[in-house]
């Protein structure tokens, strides 16, 4: 843990919960996800990566996708879908070819209520 003091992250919308995660081993028949804290599990099919989250939540705010490690890829990683209420579902597109060796950096936003502000 760092030796510092760290303030909570404030928002304008209520019950707002940030999870972010590291997914590495894309391409095998297991990808992995780091930290998996609020993840239940990551499966890939045909480029796209399928992660379920241990929690339903009432809204998707933000999701941010980026690729790290070597690899290039003719599109950019995208958000493709997403069922956070529902299957507890985001999919990520990444529309061409990741090795690996590459990783994807994922950062979701997600609202944990229907009450407004």
């Amino acid at each position: 843990m760092a030796n510092r003091t760290f303030q909570d992250v404030q928002a304008v919308e209520r019950e707002v919960k940030i999870l972010a995660t590291t997914i590495t081993a894309v391409n095998t028949a297991t990808p992995v996800a780091t930290p998996s804290l609020g993840i239940a599990s990551v499966a890939q099919s045909t480029g796209d990566i399928t992660v379920t989250l241990d929690d339903k939540y009432n809204q998707l705010l933000c999701a941010q996708a980026t690729l790290g490690g070597a690899g290039t890829i003719s599109s950019p990683i995208k958000i493709k879908s997403s069922d956070v209420s529902g299957a507890k579902t985001v999919v990520i597109d990444t529309s061409g070819s990741l090795g690996a060796n590459d990783s994807v950096h994922l950062t979701l936003f997600l609202k944990n209520t229907s009450v407004a502000r």
